[in-house]
């Protein structure tokens, strides 16, 4: 991790993590929320919290090189209640694998497959993911080095070609300030932030022990996001209005589909679009599957395997089946930003002080 040959595939790692399901929903969270223009402004203060928080979980794995959270947690609250604590953030990665899939799910079978079951879709992300999983680590950063340029390519595209759809009249009033609604506003899009908390299972491949290294990797990662979010929420502003936004269950999608171009070969853009964005879906399910099987395997001292990939695998998949429709899988989410709170905050904090308790006893 010294290097810079060593620090972009972490880099890509993060980007290719965070950016999700947040990228086609969060503009009508934040617009229901904070209904005013300048709402991408709660988007750079969600991005600021993240990487607050992010710094403060390196502060705590730099004092156990080589080292993951499943590692650490019993070592510093003991075997039984670090277990615990192990097994809510693994609870945490299933369930927020359970959640990614499901909202793919809905999409794609809104937008491109409407005859076909939504438990297919699941399973043949499910079977994709468990395969990639089961190569190692290694081959999963491989795996977002190689189609991470498509990522961004399509992320361009969309952008370039939504420019001439933008209605100035829909971004003014310019820099009008509500700071309640805006710091209100911070409450979503800091959760639209969250892979970065993955840093305590990468610990346990890379030596961060080093400032200046994590908090560029750190920097550039959330920062990027930060970037591509802002972007894509002045456009979804400036393409449909603060008030459509309210109303639009993804946004983002409609804003490809205002695309066009007469005589052009090409005419759904929104398909260009959805492309690139089931790749990331995969990106982010490959990342949390992967810290939710290391997890177990740590938790309960035992080997990985195809018998424990297909568990991990069956449970992501019957939890995202338990939602009976988008509207319940939304309320879904609220709980699971309850666990995050956990995952992201609570455990981190209460290990970090359990570190000057084990300092003293020395």
């Amino acid at each position: 991790m010294q290097t810079n040959q060593h620090s972009l595939p972490i880099i890509i790692f993060f980007i290719s993590t965070i950016i999700g399901v947040g990228i086609v929903t969060l503009p009508r969270e934040t617009a229901t929320i904070v209904g005013q223009p300048n709402m991408w402004i709660s988007v750079i203060l969600g991005g600021i919290v993240a990487f607050i928080n992010a710094l403060f979980i390196f502060m705590l794995m730099k004092k156990y090189p080589l080292k993951t959270v499943f590692d650490i947690a019993p070592e510093l609250v003991g075997k039984w209640i670090g277990k615990l604590l192990n097994l809510i953030f693994v609870c945490y990665t299933i369930a927020i694998s359970a959640y990614i899939i499901r909202t793919m799910a809905e999409i794609v079978n809104y937008y491109l497959l409407d005859k076909t079951p939504k438990f297919v879709v699941l399973l043949v992300l499910v079977l994709s993911c468990m395969y990639l999983v089961s190569t190692g680590l290694s081959n999963i950063l491989l795996f977002l080095q190689l189609y991470f340029p498509l990522i961004l390519l399509m992320f361009l595209l969309l952008t370039l070609l939504s420019i001439k759809n933008i209605e100035p009249t829909h971004l003014r009033p310019i820099l009008y300030m509500d700071g309640i609604d805006l710091l209100k506003g911070v409450n979503s899009t800091f959760f639209s932030f969250v892979g970065y908390e993955l840093l305590m299972v990468l610990s346990g491949q890379y030596r961060l022990t080093r400032w200046k290294p994590v908090v560029f990797i750190l920097g550039i990662s959330i920062g990027s996001v930060c970037f591509i979010y802002v972007l894509f929420f002045i456009l979804n502003i400036g393409v449909l209005s603060i008030e459509e936004l309210k109303v639009i269950t993804f946004p983002t999608i409609e804003m490809a589909k205002a695309i066009e171009f007469q005589g052009f070969f090409f005419e759904r853009f929104e398909l260009l679009f959805l492309f690139g964005w089931i790749i990331t879906i995969f990106t982010t399910l490959t990342a949390y599957y992967y810290s939710a099987m290391l997890g177990v395997c740590k938790t309960v001292n035992c080997k990985k395997s195809l018998l424990m990939n297909a568990i991990i695998g069956l449970l992501i998949l019957m939890l995202s089946l338990l939602p009976s429709g988008i509207t319940e899988l939304f309320s879904y989410g609220t709980y699971l930003n309850y666990l995050s709170y956990a995952s992201l905050i609570a455990i981190p904090l209460l290990l970090f002080l359990f570190t000057f308790r084990k300092g003293a006893m020395k």
